[in-house]
Parts: structure tokens; sequence; C-alpha cells
């Protein structure tokens, strides 16, 4: 996938930070091309923790004109796993539509190696039905994917949010699931594990 996504941009003689997304059949063992999008992905962090490259960092410099040809492909290392769980104000047991209110207690767990939060909100703010209710993003890295797990699912389960719904409880769920630990995962994973996951 990287051999592909690196020729891809290549071809096209692209500059820039960008994110190349295939889909993986797991029967015929093969990915095929979804899409580029020319920008910096929700998803970032996941690969900054497993680089350790400040991929924000990295493209404003680009844009200022820096020569960033050092950083070459075979020098990025990957270490690692890791998992970024998006926190929304929004409603699993009707279908995750936005929840909009008050965040009346917004409390996150003291930072520590392997765990990242990246909010914008705070305790006593306004989540509006103006824009995406996403309240945080929060990534957990481990050395394997069960430590990855382990250490996304303690930092969700060190969280306190009061004052309105929110996916905190559907997100804890998932990890702690023996279905997703084991990687038994598919694009029907919900709807085939809904009442472990919802309750209903």
């Amino acid at each position: 996938m990287t051999s592909a996504a690196t020729s891809l941009a290549a071809q096209q003689r692209y500059a820039g930070a960008g994110t190349v997304e295939f889909v993986f059949d797991d029967d015929a063992k093969k990915f095929y091309f979804l899409e580029m999008n020319t920008r910096i992905q929700v998803e970032h962090p996941v690969t900054e923790m497993t680089t350790g490259l400040d991929l924000v960092s990295l493209q404003l410099r680009l844009a200022a004109g820096a020569d960033l040809s050092a950083l070459t492909q075979e020098a990025i290392r990957r270490s690692g796993h890791a998992i970024e769980c998006r926190l929304y104000a929004e409603n699993p047991d009707k279908n995750f539509m936005p929840a909009p209110g008050r965040l009346e207690t917004l409390e996150f767990p003291a930072a520590q190696p392997g765990m990242r939060v990246d909010t914008g909100v705070r305790a006593g703010d306004q989540i509006t039905p103006f824009y995406d209710p996403m309240i945080a993003k929060l990534v957990g890295y481990g050395e394997s994917r069960g430590s990855a797990i382990a250490a996304t699912a303690n930092l969700l389960e060190a969280i306190r949010i009061d004052g309105l719904k929110s996916n905190l409880r559907f997100l804890a769920s998932v990890l702690r699931h023996p279905a997703f630990v084991a990687g038994a995962l598919h694009t029907h994973f919900v709807e085939a594990h809904k009442v472990e996951l919802l309750g209903s």
C-alpha cells in the first residue's frame, strides 16, 4: 500500500500533505484504491504517533517553501500501533444522530506516554447543531495492537462527560468487544454486534 501510494503521488508530481485511501479485501488478500485527499486527514495523529513525525508542522513548512527532500520515504520508520477514536456529541441509541447541548462536565486523564487527546472545547462550552459535533480525538499507542487497544480503552474509561449524549460508552464497548480484539472486522461490524455494543 505504501508503494502504491507513493507511486501515485510521484506520477502526479504531487508535493504537499495528502492521504491516499485503500480498502482491503481480506478474502482475496488484495487492496483497492478509493481516493486521495489533498490535505491532512483527521486521523493524522495515528501516523504521528507511529512515526514520530509532526505532519502539521511538515505541511506548514512545505507551504512556506521549505526543502524537505532530505526526508525520504526510506527515512520514515514506523513503530508500534495506534488507534484513534472520535468522541462525538451524538446518540448511539438513535442511529448516532447529533446530540447538541452544553458540556456540563468534560474531564480527561492527566497526560501520559502512549495517550493523546486533541480537543478544542472544555466544560461549560456548547456543542451546537451548526458544526461537526466532535468533542475530541482520542489516541492510544502501544508496541502491539493489543497494547494499543488496552491503552485506548483505558483512556476512554477515564474520561468524564456530562450534560449531553455522547458516543463515549459505545467507543469503549467496541474496543473491549472480543471480535474487535481478535481483528474480526468488517463493514457490518456494528450491525452484527448491535446488542452487545448498544444494548439493543
